[in-house]
C-alpha cells in the first residue's frame, strides 16, 4: 500500500519577489537548525511544516531587502550571539513596518506579538539599540539567525577565488595562532604587528579574496604602516591590534568553525508525485520497519550542473546494439521453414497446386516456435550521490563514467524497441530519498532527456534499498512488459544516515530478494569504482554483478549476465 504525502510547495518565487532579485532556496539537513541566508540563498528548516517554512523565508527576505546585512554592520556582530539576536529582532520589526504593503497579514500579526515601543530608523540605529540596555522580548525560533561569516564569505567569493573548506580551515588556524601571540606578554611589538598584517598578504595581492575576507571579519581597512603620518582615521595602531583585536580574533575563529553545516538544494526538494512509503529490513531484529522510508520522484534539475554531455555521450553505440540485439526471452511462431513443428495449410496448398501444374514450388511449408520475442521493460537506476564526484584512476569523474554507461544502455535498448526508463537517485536520510526522472517509459530519446541528464543533481548519500524497491515498483506498474530488467549503476557500498555497514548491506540484499521474487531481474554495474568488488558481489550476487573500469568493456560482458538474471527471474513468475 502506497501512502501519499503532501508536497512542500516551492519558495523560490516567493523569495525572488520579496527581495527583488533571484534568490535560491536550500533546506537544512540538521534537525531544528535555524534559518539564515548567505546573501545568495535562503536556508530554511526541513523538518517543519509549510507555514513555519514560509515565515522563515519571509524573515530572511526582509533582512535582504531592508539592507540589514550590509558590510558596515556584519563585522560588529561576528561571534556575538546575544547582540546578533537583539539586532535581528529589531531589524525584522523595522523591515515589517517598511514592507507592510507587501507582506501577508498573518505574518504581520505574528511579528506584532514581539513589537517594542522604540522605532528603529535604519540598520545602524538597530545595532545601536541592540547594544543599549533596551528591554527586548526573546527571539522566536522562526526568526532564524544571522551568520555574518557566511555572508562575508560569499561576498569574498564573488570578488576573487572560491573559498574552499581547506582555505577556511587555514584561515581559522592563522587567526587562532595570532590570537595566542597577542595574548602572550612580549615586548617585541614589531613582531606582533608583522604577524597580524602578514595575514593581509596573499599570492594574488592585498586585494585578494583572503585579504578582503579578513578586513571584513575584523573591520580593518589597511596596515598602520600605510599611513605615513600616523593618521588613525582608517587604520589601527599596534597597540589597538594588541588589545582590542584579541577578542575579535577569538570571535572570528569561533564563527568560522560554525560555517560547515550541510544544506540541501531546493531543486532537490521539488516534489511532484507525492511521497511513497516503503519498509526497511532490520537485520538485527530480523523484521521489517513498516513505512520507514519516504521515496519521491522528481524531474532532474540542478542549479550547478556537473555532467559534460560530450563526455557521457562519447563512444560507439552500435556495439551495445549488437550485444543486446540477441536478447530474446519468449517464443513466437515463424512461418516459411523447410522443417518445423506444424504445417502451414495455405503454403501446403500452394505447393501442391504448383507441383501438379508441372513446376517446382517452395517447400518451406512449416512453422516453428523460436525464441525471438523480447517483450522487455528496462529500468536504469543511476547512483547520483556525492561520492560519484570523485575521479577514477583515469582522471574522469565517476558520475560521468556511470552516466556514459547508462546513456549507452538506454540508447541501445530504446533502438531495440524495448520500454526503457532511467532515473538518478540519492538520499538525505530515510525521509528524503529522491529519484530524479531522466527518462520515463513513454519518453523518446531526444532533447528533453538530454536536458534532464545534463541537469541531474549529484549530492547526498546512497540508500539503495528504498531506491531499488521504488524503481522495481514503477517497472512493474508502467513498463507493460512481461520481462522486466532493473539495472543499478552504482559506484560502491550503500550508505546513508543511520544506514551503513551490515544494516545497509542486508536491507539492500533483502530488497533484491523481494524484486527477484516478484519476477524482476536485477543486475548491478560498477564503473570506475575503487570499492572492493567482493563487498558488492556479496550484496548483488556473484552472477548479477559487473565491475568494469571502462565503458567499452560493458558491451561484451553484459549480455550473458542479463540473460542469466532474466532466466532466474522468469522462474519465479
Amino acid at each position: 500500500m502506497i501512502n501519499q504525502a503532501t508536497a512542500h510547495p516551492p519558495f523560490r518565487l516567493l523569495a525572488t519577489a520579496g527581495v527583488g532579485r533571484p534568490v535560491y532556496i536550500a533546506y537544512l539537513k540538521e534537525p531544528n537548525a535555524p534559518a539564515y541566508t548567505d546573501g545568495e540563498r535562503i536556508y530554511i528548516s526541513l523538518d517543519h511544516d509549510h507555514d513555519r517554512q514560509r515565515k522563515e523565508v519571509i524573515v530572511q527576505c526582509i533582512l535582504l531587502a531592508s539592507d540589514s546585512l550590509n558590510r558596515s554592520i556584519l563585522p560588529g556582530i561576528v561571534g556575538r550571539s546575544h547582540l546578533r539576536n537583539r539586532y535581528l529582532l529589531l531589524e525584522v520589526l523595522r523591515g515589517t513596518r517598511l514592507f507592510t504593503h507587501r507582506l501577508p497579514t498573518r505574518f504581520i500579526d505574528a511579528v506584532d506579538a514581539y513589537s517594542v515601543n522604540v522605532v528603529s530608523e535604519s540598520a545602524e540605529h538597530s545595532l545601536s539599540l541592540a547594544k543599549s540596555s533596551l528591554s527586548l522580548p526573546v527571539l522566536p525560533d522562526w526568526f532564524g539567525t544571522i551568520h555574518p561569516v557566511k555572508i562575508l564569505r560569499t561576498r569574498a567569493e564573488h570578488g576573487g577565488l572560491a573559498v574552499e573548506k581547506e582555505t577556511m580551515a587555514e584561515l581559522e588556524s592563522q587567526l587562532e595562532k595570532l590570537r595566542r601571540e597577542l595574548t602572550e606578554e612580549d615586548d617585541d611589538e614589531t613582531k606582533k604587528k608583522d604577524s597580524f598584517w602578514q595575514l593581509f598578504s596573499s599570492p594574488i595581492g592585498k586585494d585578494g579574496m583572503i585579504s578582503r575576507l579578513l578586513r571584513d571579519l575584523l573591520d580593518m581597512s589597511s596596515s598602520p604602516d600605510d599611513d605615513a603620518d600616523g593618521d588613525q582615521g582608517s587604520a589601527m595602531s599596534t597597540e589597538q591590534v594588541s588589545g582590542r583585536l584579541v577578542k575579535r580574533l577569538t570571535d572570528a575563529a569561533n564563527a568560522i568553525r560554525s560555517t560547515s553545516d550541510q544544506a540541501i538544494s531546493a531543486a532537490f526538494m521539488q516534489q511532484e508525485t507525492g511521497a511513497h512509503s516503503y519498509p526497511e529490513w532490520d537485520n538485527k531484529k530480523q523484521k521489517y520497519k513498516p513505512n520507514w522510508v519516504s521515496v519521491e520522484e522528481v524531474d532532474a534539475f540542478s542549479e550547478e550542473p556537473v555532467l559534460d554531455q560530450d563526455r557521457y555521450r562519447s563512444g560507439d553505440n552500435t556495439r551495445f546494439q549488437r550485444a543486446l540485439a540477441g536478447l530474446c526471452f519468449n517464443y513466437e511462431r515463424h512461418r516459411g521453414y523447410a522443417f518445423g513443428d506444424d504445417l502451414v495449410i495455405d503454403r501446403l496448398i500452394d505447393l501442391t497446386t504448383t507441383i501438379r501444374a508441372g513446376s517446382s514450388g517452395d517447400d518451406r511449408v512449416y512453422q516453428a516456435s523460436l525464441k525471438t520475442r523480447r517483450d522487455l521493460g528496462v529500468q536504469i537506476l543511476v547512483d547520483a550521490s556525492s561520492s560519484t564526484l570523485e575521479e577514477s584512476a583515469d582522471g574522469i569523474k565517476v558520475c560521468e563514467l556511470q552516466m556514459g554507461a547508462a546513456w549507452q544502455l538506454c540508447q541501445a535498448f530504446s533502438l531495440m524497441g524495448d520500454r526503457v526508463a532511467m532515473h538518478g537517485f540519492h538520499s538525505w536520510g530515510r525521509t528524503l530519498v529522491r529519484l530524479q526522472r531522466l527518462k520515463s517509459f513513454d519518453d523518446r530519446m531526444g532533447g528533453a532527456v538530454d536536458y534532464r541528464i545534463r541537469n541531474m543533481s549529484i549530492a547526498g548519500y546512497t540508500r539503495c534499498g528504498a531506491a531499488i524497491r521504488y524503481a522495481a515498483d514503477q517497472l512493474q506498474r508502467f513498463s507493460g512488459m512481461p520481462c522486466q530488467l532493473l539495472l543499478v549503476i552504482s559506484d560502491g557500498y550503500p550508505y546513508d544516515d543511520q544506514y551503513e555497514q551490515d544494516y545497509a548491506a542486508e536491507d539492500t540484499k533483502k530488497a533484491l530478494e523481494e524484486v527477484r521474487e516478484a519476477g524482476v531481474a536485477c543486475v548491478c554495474i560498477s564503473v570506475g569504482s575503487d570499492v572492493d568488488a567482493r563487498q558488492l558481489k556479496s550484496i548483488y550476487g556473484e552472477a548479477n554483478y559487473l565491475a568494469i573500469d571502462r565503458i567499452d568493456k560493458l558491451a561484451t560482458r553484459l549480455r550473458p549476465v542479463v540473460e542469466a538474471a532474466i532466466a532466474t527471474a522468469l522462474k519465479n513468475t
